[in-house]
């Protein structure tokens, strides 16, 4: 996703992660530069709320319009605009690497909440097929079958809070 932030003196393009993929650690790469960065605590809905950006703790506070994209981003109190210009799919990102290297298992990649839950233990599902709705910071992101086979197991419920690593469901 490229954002773009303007304060009153310059104006920075940089390229996020999509929502999806987002690590505890991950890069923002910028016109000319690469900076690092971890994100340290998470507000309930998800959204940031500390991060260390090359090694400098940053507190954030994320103002959202009615539509829930971000207007505004306070950072360490200051205020800067946000304008984004793309706003990419909320798909699962790597889910089939994920699943195949966890054996089948289907781990939360941001915290947020079970909104739908589409599959029961036992159910045969295809690849790609939808498995249930993780909504986070007012975004729906679906999740979707990495592989062909059945549900073993079902670790949630339908309205439960999830943790970035927790695991969802299991396709044997």
């Amino acid at each position: 996703m490229k954002c773009t932030v303007r304060t009153r003196n310059q104006k920075n393009v940089f390229d996020i992660p999509p929502i999806a993929s987002l690590r505890s650690d991950f890069e923002i790469k910028k016109e000319k530069s690469t900076s690092s960065v971890r994100i340290l605590e998470t507000w309930p809905d998800g959204s940031l709320r500390l991060a260390m950006v090359d090694g400098k703790v940053l507190s954030i506070v994320v103002r959202k319009k009615s539509n829930g994209f971000p207007e505004a981003v306070e950072i360490n109190g200051t205020r800067y605009g946000v304008d984004v210009n793309k706003v990419d799919s909320s798909h699962y990102g790597g889910a089939e690497k994920q699943a195949k290297a966890a054996g089948g298992k289907i781990n939360a990649v941001l915290p947020g909440q079970i909104s739908s839950l589409r599959v029961k233990p036992g159910q045969a599902v295809k690849r790609g097929q939808l498995l249930g709705i993780l909504e986070a910071m007012k975004m729906e992101n679906e999740i979707l079958a990495p592989c062909e086979g059945k549900v073993k197991l079902v670790k949630v419920e339908q309205g439960q809070t999830v943790m970035r690593g927790d695991l969802i469901l299991e396709i044997a």
